[in-house]
C-alpha cells in the first residue's frame, strides 16, 4: 500500500466519514483527557499540528481548548471536510513522510489513528519528521490500534477502497520515537468503547528532546 491508495482511499470515503466521526470524541474520555494533557504541558510557543487529521475533530477539540492548532492529511477530501467543518482552521494537504512544516515550526503533534496506515520500513521516517517539525521540548501525541493484526479493507461505507490497517506493538512505537530523539512520557492503554472496533487503544506520549 503507498500513499497513493491511502488518498484515493480517503477521498473517496470523505463525504461519509466526515458524517460519522466528527463528533466522536464526546463519547470516548479517555481520548479527550489525553488531548487535553497534551493541551495543558505542551510549549505555549508554537501551534500543535493534528496529523492525519481527516475531518479535524481532534483539531477543533484542540481548537476548542485555546490551543493553536493546524490540521495535515494526505487526502484532499479529507481537507476540504476539515475546512469545511472549521472555517479559517489550517488545514493543509501533505504526508506525514514529508510534511508541509518547516524544521521546528510545532511546539506539538497529534497523531490519531495515523500511523496505522504505514508500513514498518515506513514508520522511522515519519517519527522523524515528527522531531523535525517539532522544537525542543515540543510533546507528541500517538493513539493506535495496540496489537500486531493486520486488517484488510476493499469497501468502506459501500464504496471499494484499498487500505491496509496496522495495529502497532506499544513498545515498538516507543523505541521507534526514542530513536528519534524523544523521551517517552507516558503510555495509556484502554479497551474499546461501545460501537468501536473490538481491539486495545494505545496512547504514548513523548517530549522532544
Amino acid at each position: 500500500m503507498d500513499s497513493t491508495s491511502i488518498r484515493d482511499s480517503y477521498d473517496a470515503v470523505a463525504d461519509v466519514y466526515a458524517q460519522g466521526f466528527t463528533a466522536d470524541l464526546a463519547s470516548k474520555p479517555l481520548d479527550r483527557a489525553m488531548l487535553t494533557a497534551l493541551s495543558e504541558q505542551v510549549p505555549k510557543d508554537g501551534p500543535v499540528a493534528d496529523v492525519g487529521c481527516g475531518p479535524a475533530q481532534v483539531a477543533c477539540f484542540l481548537d476548542d481548548l485555546g490551543t493553536p492548532v493546524l490540521g495535515v492529511d494526505v487526502s484532499p477530501g479529507m481537507v476540504k471536510a476539515a475546512r469545511e467543518r472549521r472555517p479559517g482552521l489550517d488545514v493543509r494537504v501533505g504526508s506525514m513522510l514529508d510534511l508541509p512544516l518547516a524544521d521546528g515550526e510545532l511546539a506539538g503533534v497529534a497523531a490519531f489513528y495515523s500511523l496505522i496506515h504505514l508500513r514498518p520500513e515506513e514508520r522511522p521516517r515519519a517519527y522523524a519528521e515528527f522531531a523535525r517539525v517539532l522544537r525542543p521540548g515540543g510533546l507528541v501525541l500517538a493513539a493506535f490500534h495496540a496489537g500486531e493484526e493486520i486488517r484488510r479493507r476493499d469497501s468502506w461505507f459501500d464504496r471499494p477502497v484499498s487500505l491496509d490497517f496496522f495495529a502497532l506493538r506499544p513498545e515498538d512505537v516507543a523505541d521507534g520515537l526514542v530513536a528519534a530523539g524523544f523521551a517517552m512520557e507516558a503510555t495509556l492503554m484502554r479497551g474499546p468503547y461501545p460501537g468501536e472496533a473490538d481491539t486495545r487503544r494505545a496512547y504514548l506520549l513523548a517530549r522532544r528532546l
